[in-house]
């Protein structure tokens, strides 16, 4: 078998020797130790529930993906954008910023997670282009008027109906995590163009990011940085959009988490729906009350068999059938309770119809993600308000896979995103939440495409470390199980839901007894015994 490599020829190794010498060197080794790893490629364990939603699907930003033949059609356009740039500052063309750019080689690749296997000049080439092209789009969400006409080199090749769906499409492809360039790449870039200072330069710049991501994100934003803080405190776009939705002060060292495969296991609504029915530590102390019956019941029947006693064939394959079930000894013997000090993993929560069934009535938070609370005087919960459009899922998936790769510890937009999907299980549930303002839809988006938004988010794997949300949703459950305790459903609940393990079990012997009486009137023709003269 054929060792694993990343390079394609010898020329290549030749390249990473180039490389290599250039990093030890004592000035980008000081750059290596300042700027930390922002880009990641996506896990599998991360993409796996919806990979299209983090791999570009019409244009690539980056060395990621900058040279994938089905999105290289697209690079015509990326050159149309540049040379409106380049133009209107007249100031250079793409060689001579290429080499005004020459000392940015180790910054670059400093940023990103993989090996970039480019020589020097087609990584610079490539930051250079795509820049200018970023630096072309955003600025049309300073201007209505100018926005408005953007995108005019797309529309050469396309109707003009196509536009606003072609533009959606970058969009979504700009927000990837794969899909990303450093922030300092376009301020360089356009302090090399402009003639103005740095400041103003800077503001500029950070202006034409905040509106964007105003514009985009999925939540209202509930705090605004200066235009200064937005370019030299944030890595990329995707990373100031989750500063906005997610303000943070701790700063929590990046790195990338186990790539486990339990996240691509699929789930449907029915388990969700299930977990809600009983908890798993319920579950776990039924299994073993009844552990000890299941083993005497299959003990008497396995003495049984090794008896020899000549039973009829059709009895002894049934026999055989009922203890291939032994299996289920060793699932009851090796389950255990959970701790109670760990955090629950799924979140269970009711649906926001049957919180609304309780009395529990919702309201738009105005401290997004950080104020999410419950009031167990007043039966109110405060949620964020949400827009969605058809942009907002592979956003949001996106803003989760960025939480997850380089805020490991705090995953609180993770645990937001459970949070909905744990609430949102029919279209009723999205009626009622965008009655209460909660949710903010276009009319581009249907409600099932909401209804359906939710319930396609990955669960966590682990705990999130999320306590206060945590908090919340227990005071919640209380509250649901506290009214539900004095109604007639509370009723239902308690006599008849809590018996249903009882009943199954009496059900599980009352069908074994049937089959057994079953096979052995096949064998000994019960009905001529059992005949009325």
């Amino acid at each position: 078998m054929a060792s694993l490599t990343i390079f394609n020829s010898e020329s290549d190794e030749d390249t990473w020797v180039v490389q290599m010498n250039q990093l030890v060197s004592e000035t980008n080794l000081s750059i290596l130790n300042k700027m930390p790893v922002c880009i990641y490629q996506v896990p599998k364990s991360l993409s796996c529930g919806k990979p299209e939603a983090f791999a570009p699907q019409l244009i690539a930003i980056g060395p990621y993906n900058h040279f994938r033949p089905d999105l290289y059609p697209m690079e015509r356009f990326k050159i149309f954008a540049a040379k409106r740039v380049l133009d209107h500052f007249n100031k250079h063309d793409l060689k001579t910023l290429v080499e005004q750019l020459r000392n940015t080689g180790p910054f670059i690749r400093a940023c990103y997670h993989k090996y970039l296997d480019l020589k020097e000049d087609t990584l610079l080439y490539t930051m250079a282009l795509d820049g200018l092209f970023l630096l072309d789009f955003y600025h049309n969400y300073l201007d209505e008027k100018v926005s408005s006409s953007s995108m005019t080199g797309l529309e050469e090749q396309v109707q003009i109906s196509g536009v606003k769906l072609t533009k959606d499409a970058i969009i979504r492809d700009m927000i990837m995590v794969e899909n990303q360039i450093p922030t300092y790449m376009l301020l360089r870039i356009l302090v090399l163009e402009s003639s103005k200072p740095v400041d103003s330069v800077q503001e500029h710049l950070g202006s034409m990011l905040l509106s964007f991501c105003a514009e985009h994100s999925p939540l209202k934003l509930t705090h605004t940085p200066t235009c200064s803080e937005a370019v030299t405190k944030h890595y990329h776009i995707l990373d100031l959009m989750y500063h906005l939705v997610v303000p943070q002060n701790e700063n929590s060292e990046t790195s990338i988490p186990d790539q486990t495969e339990d996240m691509c296991k699929p789930h449907s609504n029915f388990s969700n729906t299930a977990i809600r029915s009983s908890k798993p530590e319920e579950i776990v102390i039924f299994l073993k009350k009844v552990k000890g019956i299941l083993r005497l019941t299959l003990g008497t029947l396995k003495r049984l068999k090794d008896m020899n006693v000549p039973l009829p064939q059709p009895i002894r394959r049934t026999l055989d059938a009922i203890l291939n079930m032994s299996n289920f000894q060793k699932f009851s013997s090796e389950t255990t309770l959970p701790s109670e000090t760990e955090a629950p993993v799924v979140v269970t929560i009711p649906s926001v119809r049957e919180l609304y069934s309780v009395g529990i009535h919702f309201q738009p938070s105005k401290g997004g993600i950080m104020a999410i609370e419950f009031d167990e005087k007043k039966g109110i919960f405060y949620l964020p308000v949400l827009k969605l459009d058809v942009n907002s899922e592979v956003i949001m998936r996106n803003l989760v896979a960025h939480e997850a790769l380089t805020k490991p510890d705090f995953l609180i937009f993770t645990r937001y995103t459970e949070l909905m999907r744990g609430i949102i299980d029919t279209v009723d549930d999205v009626k009622l939440l965008k009655n209460a303002g909660i949710i903010e839809s276009s009319s581009s988006l249907s409600v099932e495409e909401s209804e359906e938004l939710f319930n396609g988010m990955s669960k966590s794997i682990g705990p999130t470390k999320t306590e206060k949300l945590d908090e919340t949703i227990k005071k919640v459950n209380k509250y649901v199980h506290d009214k539900q305790k004095g109604k007639p459903y509370g009723i239902l609940t308690n006599y008849v839901y809590s018996s249903w393990k009882l009943l199954t079990l009496l059900a599980t012997f009352v069908l074994l007894a049937m089959t057994a009486l079953q096979t052995f009137c096949t064998v000994y023709d019960c009905p001529s015994h059992f005949r009325y003269n």
